[in-house]
Parts: C-alpha cells; structure tokens; sequence
C-alpha cells in the first residue's frame, strides 16, 4: 500500500505525513505549506517530500498587505489548484490518493480512472452545513455576510461525490455528512490525538474556591459563539466571578452589539508558561463555537483536570460524557451554558467530582501514536478491501 497526500497547511498533515512515512506506506506528501516558514522543515521524508508552495506563500503575503479580500480569496483557491494538479504526476506509484478538501479535484478524476482509491479529508463539517450556519449567524447579528468562495465550494462538493470514503476527526463531523445523505460505511474516522501539557492533578480540589474562573482559549470571532459565553458570564451569580479570554481578535468578531461585562478580561495570545498558568487557574474551561471539526483546546483544558462546557458542534463528544468530565451543550445557548456554570459555581461536591473525572479523562485520552496507529490501519483496511 502506497499513499499521495497533500495538504495546504502543517497543523496535523505534517504529523499525518510522518506517521504515513514512519509506517513506510507514504508514496508523496505534496506540501503546499510555506518553505518560508520557520516550521517548514519536514527532512526526514526526503524525495517523498514534493512542495508547491508558491501560490500558498503568495496568499500569506496577501493577507499581510493591503490587497483586497476578493483577490487573496482566489489566490487561496487557486494554490490548492497548484497542489492537486502536482500530485496527477505521482499517481502511478499509489493505490490511494489522500487529500485535504478543496484539493484534490483534477486529481481524484484521474485516480478514478486509473483504479486508486481516493479519500477527501474533512476536518470541518460539510462545506454546505457550515456555510448554512454561518450565514444564519452572521444574519441574525446583523452582520454582512460574505459567502464562501463559490468556485472553491463547487469543487469541494464534487470531491465529495468523486471520493470513496471520507476522514474525518469526530462524531460531529461524521453526523453533518449523514445529515447530507452520505453512508455511514464511506466514512472513516480517526480522531486527532491530545499533547497533554502538564500531568492533571485532584491536589488542592477541596479547597474552598474564592474566585470562580472561566476560561476560553481560542480566536474572538464569530464563528467561536463567544457572545453566549459573555452572556451566560453577565447572569452568573458568583461574588468573585472572572471570564478569562484568551486568543486574537478576528474583524468582525460578534461583540459589537454587546456590553463586556465587569470580570471579562482579554488577555491576547498567550504561549507556553502563561497559557499554562491560565488552564492551572481555571474553574471551568468553555468552548461556545458555533461550528469546528475537533477542538484540541478541549484535551489541553482536560489535561489540566479543568471540567469542560462545550457546544455539541466542537467534537466534544468525541472526549467527554456529558454530565461526567462536563457538559455537552446547544450551540447559540446562553441560557444553558448559564444553568452550567451556575451548577458548577454553586454545588461543590458535583464540582470536585467532575473535576475528579475530568482528571481520569485526562490520564486516558490517546495521543498523536495511537491517531498515527489508527489512520495507517484505516488505509489498510480500505486497500485490503479493495484488493
């Protein structure tokens, strides 16, 4: 068994394209990551190593300049154009062809033709389930709405249909592609894996809490549904109450229209001891988002024995049991993250038992070599399959 794959990012591809490398079953990994990046380096693949970076590093740029949205758009569409049209070249050397979607097009017809597999890798929901969320978002807030980039969500759509099977990270992933009338036997998925930051601890659990903390880490934008999280803050009965917000801030980014409540403090990026420091002193982490694939932010919290809120469209229930290491909860909710925190803030002895869990949670929560284990052994059973 032999695997192309190609990805315009590192974030977890890198780690696919060793893992696939390390298992000896990587035919070429076509990059379309910057080679400009201090990040870059991926030596020990070798000539399994193909990068087609340029119009990928002319949308960076774009995005640092004054150019209009419109045209780093099309550039961002067109450099995943660039990586699917560099790995047509390598398809008579694979049996599988593995891609991010929007990337793999031209590429996945002529696999089709020549008897390889194809697989689409989704690590959001279905491009339609998104972008009919987001628009309802941005609406109901008054906010403009700019649809996705219709040629790049063409494409994304007919690699769906042209793909044998679907990867994917979570449940919630998983279910918006039944939703959209796919089998569930096309769908393969393989959860990310979690670094845990720091060995989670019950120490100090008894102790009586003066300040009730909660703490988002991620971006402030819309899509992250943060506005219900400072909602569900501004009614949260607690004499010593702190909402800690951590992550950039995007343009727009859904507070406009609100009042920051006294205890909200925006902290920016924080990184390495700091972002630490902020999981070491929370007392509930939430995540709001309106739509994401697999929140890795969920297993840093729970490495840190920090109890979990989050909404059912994050992957959370990919890591958590509802009611167990946290709450599992309906997006656009302020009334229910509200009933949880308030829970939380008022009955000890229902907090430091979730915390008790949320720490054994932590201790069981498989790393990036059992995602590695399970995505060569996915391939595998496919390609054995087809044999």
């Amino acid at each position: 068994m032999k695997v192309i794959y190609t990805s315009p990012n590192s974030s977890h591809h890198y780690r696919y394209a060793r893992m696939l490398h390390e298992a000896g079953v990587l035919h070429k990994f076509v990059s379309g990551f910057s080679r400009l990046s201090p990040r870059a380096a991926l030596d020990e693949l070798g000539d399994e190593l193909v990068r087609k970076d340029f119009l990928q590093t002319a949308y960076l740029i774009s995005l640092r300049s004054k150019i209009p949205v419109a045209v780093s758009r099309q550039i961002a569409y067109l450099a995943k154009i660039e990586q699917d049209n560099a790995c047509k070249r390598y398809l008579d050397g694979a049996d599988i062809f593995m891609y991010y979607n929007g990337s793999g097009l031209n590429t996945s017809k002529a696999a089709r033709k020549k008897g390889k597999i194809v697989i689409v890798e989704a690590v959001n929901s279905h491009v339609q389930y998104q972008e009919d969320l987001m628009k309802e978002e941005y609406e109901s807030l008054g906010l403009p709405w700019v649809p996705f980039h219709a040629k790049e969500k063409e494409r994304r759509l007919a690699e769906y249909q042209l793909a044998d099977y679907i990867l994917l990270p979570s449940n919630f992933v998983k279910r918006s592609f039944i939703q959209a009338g796919f089998p569930e036997k096309m769908l393969l998925r393989v959860p990310y894996g979690f670094t845990q930051l720091t060995s989670a601890t019950t120490e100090n659990v008894e102790k009586e809490q003066k300040e009730f903390v909660v703490l988002y880490v991620g971006s402030i934008s819309v899509r992250k549904g943060l506005r219900y999280l400072i909602k569900a803050f501004e009614q949260l009965n607690h004499p010593n109450k702190k909402l800690m917000i951590v992550g950039p801030e995007s343009n727009p980014n859904g507070l406009n229209d609100i009042v920051i409540p006294e205890g909200v403090v925006f902290t920016g990026i924080l990184k390495g001891e700091q972002l630490n420091a902020a999981y070491k002193g929370a007392s509930v982490f939430c995540l709001p988002s309106i739509e994401e694939g697999l929140a890795l932010v969920l297993g840093e919290a729970l490495s840190f024995g920090v109890p979990i809120i989050a909404t059912e469209n994050t992957g959370a229930d990919d890591i958590i049991t509802n009611g167990e290491e946290g709450f599992i909860v309906p997006i656009r909710d302020s009334n229910s993250i509200l009933e949880k925190l308030q829970l939380l803030a008022d009955d000890r002895d229902a907090y430091n038992t979730m915390k008790e869990k949320a720490v054994k949670k932590a201790s069981s929560l498989k790393g990036w070599d059992e995602t590695g284990r399970l995505l060569v052994a996915s391939l595998n059973d496919v390609f054995t399959a087809r044999v």
